[in-house]
């Protein structure tokens, strides 16, 4: 009778692992299932959302296009005579212009003084026309913008200007650059009251922008 009993036992315990094998096997694959189905979920969320905010740029319409308008092209780059200011030479054409390279001064990390910010503020705030040239460093803004607007103040120095940005690199597609850096250059515009413009990548959208400059 207690051998009947354990053998009654062991069956039970072996119907039970192989319910129980079936049963978790069901689980995994739904949770499988399931992740797969949430990851895809999320990749497209996250490309729409890339998607939306490419496609959510707001410019607008230029408010000085006079010969006698002041006009700075602040460049970003390493280079004094490089790509960018190649570049800004086209969208300015034949329009005088003064170009401040901010690799030329010493604008240190915030927290760590002023340095030369003051003397670029100086030539920058009477501007009528700006123009912002920077390179592509990882998909991104140059560290000389960056930190250059880091240490921007808001005031009225800059209102009603016309804001133009340059965002050249080696790389055909510059979409993710131009994203970010529309991103900080919009905030800047919005709370200083500028005229943003536009933004150009390529030789044929700086000629649109410069017809836009031009009042055309």
């Amino acid at each position: 009778m207690r051998k009947f009993n354990i053998w009654i036992v062991l069956v039970v315990l072996i119907i039970g692992i192989g319910i129980g094998g079936v049963g978790f096997s069901l689980i995994e694959a739904n949770e499988n299932s399931g992740s797969s189905s949430n990851n895809m979920t999320v990749f497209k969320s996250s490309s729409n959302s890339a998607k939306n905010f490419s496609s959510t740029k707001n410019y607008t319409s230029p408010s000085h296009t006079k010969k006698s308008d002041k006009r700075v092209f602040i460049n970003a780059s390493m280079n004094t005579d490089g790509t960018t200011s190649s570049m800004a030479k086209t969208l300015f054409g034949d329009q005088s212009y003064k170009q401040i390279n901010l690799a030329s001064y010493n604008i240190p990390q915030v927290g760590r003084g002023e340095g030369d910010f003051n003397r670029v503020w100086k030539q920058l705030k009477t501007a009528d026309v700006i123009v912002i040239g920077t390179p592509v460093y990882w998909s991104n803004m140059s560290g000389y913008l960056k930190t250059f607007i880091d240490h921007l103040q808001i005031n009225n120095d800059l209102k009603n200007s016309d804001l133009y940005v340059i965002v050249q690199g080696a790389d055909s597609d510059q979409s993710v650059a131009i994203d970010s850096t529309y991103g900080s250059l919009n905030r800047v515009s919005k709370r200083f009251d500028l005229n943003f413009v536009g933004i150009a990548q390529t030789d044929s959208q700086v000629s649109q922008l410069h017809d836009k400059m031009l009042g055309k």
